[in-house]
């Protein structure tokens, strides 16, 4: 439960609008919701029945507001006036939005409906209301001056922060619509996983998911046993083949009514990439929603599918064709795990972190390159730096189109050539890694062909795969990348690429003909 308090101007119910909508979380306005309810303007029940029946009535609506779901609340002016209001906000996350006096009087001009405003004493009022909001609120923002936008984020970056964080781990603030959360980045830190949670969320029982007998995951509900005041329950998945199938959901779903879950009860998926996509599809759906946390434990999880709340069911046409958008309260991505996990995902990870450097940040690209022996030594904190910047990346593009709407196409970038070669592939552990790589060098040499970017640009790309042990050459025929797409249930008729431009951005939903399409193939087989 998050409180806006402060006085009359601050900016409450607008602040209040956004941070409901980053949040995930309903708006409730007092002062409306008495309105609501009584059938009468606040200005005349001060008027007609005085301020100290309106201060009784505030209470109650108050306080019955705060036993409720959780919410942000925006409390009238003078709320914090009355003691059992102020009792009652002790338990909650109280935020005072803090306005000069002149700033205010700016702000709400001649407003007829406020009836403080009628008072010939007004600066007396906002003089003599500033202690009771420094006491009620556990914390202060300063909004002169400053777009609503600006003062969300600074409210977001608090609500979402760890009650402790390990020394040495790197946060990524990711603020998409209905799910803002934080991305914890270090070494050794997945047992932490309490201590990483934020502030803001009150949690009931932990409900931990893992296949097999992943080690993480039993250090993790060892370590919550001990230091967590309710139950922790452990569903191990079936080991071998894929997990997020509907028959897992149906099992994990019904072992969550067995030990009666609730809506505010923790769901923590603990693995890899199909791990964190069955883990969040049962939290957006068991009870309506319920909270999630994700530690993935290969780089790929942590480069790429703990990121952006994208959540699936495998079906006989297709991986994660049945899925969800549900936004985790948390990600813990432990670089350690990732570094232990080397014949799974972590050739995968690499790639995805190319591809986020190739999109949004060149001098990640750089790094990526001069550091790739550490990073292939197993350099933690290397490794952790990099990973941070990535997911930089990946978190500002999910954020600014959550439901791949916009410029969340990006992402793809490699993908649709790599998905025919995935097909095309030998079997092995990583080959979703060294396809998405062939993906980007063959899409760089398509963008070259059709004169959006110059030669070097892809020879870049091939220089820094390279470092990272990726592969950069193969041989192909048009033929076989046509009939792969075609036996891709995800091709949907004539594949559409994602391309760089001139400018080094990335630009989806473009078509080549077969001739440029073979040109590029050819570039891609060349020594």
């Amino acid at each position: 439960m998050v409180v806006l308090m402060g006085f009359m101007g601050a900016g409450k119910t607008t602040i209040g609008y956004l941070l409901a909508e980053k949040l995930g979380l309903p708006f409730v306005d007092i002062d409306i919701l008495i309105e609501h309810r009584t059938r009468r303007r606040v200005v005349d029940i001060f008027a007609e029945d005085g301020e100290a029946a309106f201060r009784q009535l505030e209470h109650d609506t108050v306080v019955e507001t705060l036993s409720g779901p959780p919410a942000v609340v925006a409390l009238g002016g003078g709320a914090v006036e009355h003691p059992g209001t102020r009792k009652a906000l002790e338990a909650v996350m109280g935020v005072h939005l803090e306005v000069g006096y002149e700033e205010a009087l700016l702000r709400i001009g001649k407003d007829d409906l406020r009836p403080m405003m009628r008072r010939p004493d007004v600066g007396e009022i906002y003089r003599s209301r500033l202690p009771g909001y420094h006491d009620a609120a556990k914390v202060t923002v300063r909004t002169d001056g400053r777009r609503p936008e600006d003062i969300v984020h600074h409210l977001l970056e608090y609500l979402v922060a760890p009650r402790s964080a390990p020394p040495g781990s790197r946060s990524v603030l990711v603020a998409p619509m209905g799910g803002a959360h934080l991305v914890h980045i270090g070494g050794g830190i997945a047992a932490d996983i309490e201590a990483l949670l934020p502030r803001a969320i009150a949690v009931g029982r932990c409900f931990v998911v893992s296949a097999g007998g992943d080690r993480a995951a039993e250090a993790l509900v060892a370590r919550l046993d001990e230091r967590h005041d309710a139950e922790t329950v452990h569903f191990h998945l079936p080991e071998g083949g894929a997990v997020n199938r509907f028959a897992v959901v149906e099992r994990l779903s019904d072992g969550l009514a067995g030990s009666e879950a609730r809506r505010d009860d923790l769901l923590i998926g603990v693995g890899g990439e199909e791990v964190a996509y069955l883990t969040g599809f049962v939290a957006s759906t068991y009870n309506r929603g319920m909270h999630l946390a994700l530690v993935p434990t290969t780089l790929h999880g942590q480069a790429d599918a703990a990121i952006g709340g994208k959540n699936g069911v495998r079906l006989s046409g297709g991986g994660n064709l049945a899925g969800t958008i549900h936004q985790p309260v948390v990600v813990v991505s432990d670089v350690e795990l990732a570094l232990e996990h080397r014949d799974d995902g972590f050739r995968s990870g690499l790639a995805e972190m190319v591809k986020h450097a190739i999109i949004g940040d060149r001098a990640l690209l750089s790094a990526l390159e001069e550091e790739a022996d550490q990073v292939l030594g197993g350099d933690v904190d290397v490794l952790a730096d990099l990973l941070a910047r990535s997911t930089a990346v990946k978190a500002a593009i999910v954020t600014a189109d959550q439901r791949e709407q916009g410029e969340r196409v990006q992402l793809r970038y490699g993908h649709t050539f790599g998905r025919a070669f995935e097909r095309l592939l030998p079997p092995g552990p990583d080959r979703h890694g060294d396809a998405v790589s062939l993906g980007m060098v063959a899409a760089g040499f398509l963008a070259a062909r059709l004169g959006r970017i110059d030669r070097p640009v892809v020879e870049t790309h091939r220089r820094v795969l390279g470092r990272l042990g990726l592969p950069t050459r193969m041989a192909v025929s048009a033929d076989d990348m046509v009939d792969a797409w075609r036996r891709s249930r995800r091709a949907g008729g004539e594949p559409r690429f994602v391309l760089l431009n001139g400018a080094g951005a990335a630009e989806g939903g473009l078509t080549a003909e077969p001739d440029q399409l073979a040109g590029a193939l050819a570039d891609l087989a060349a020594g």
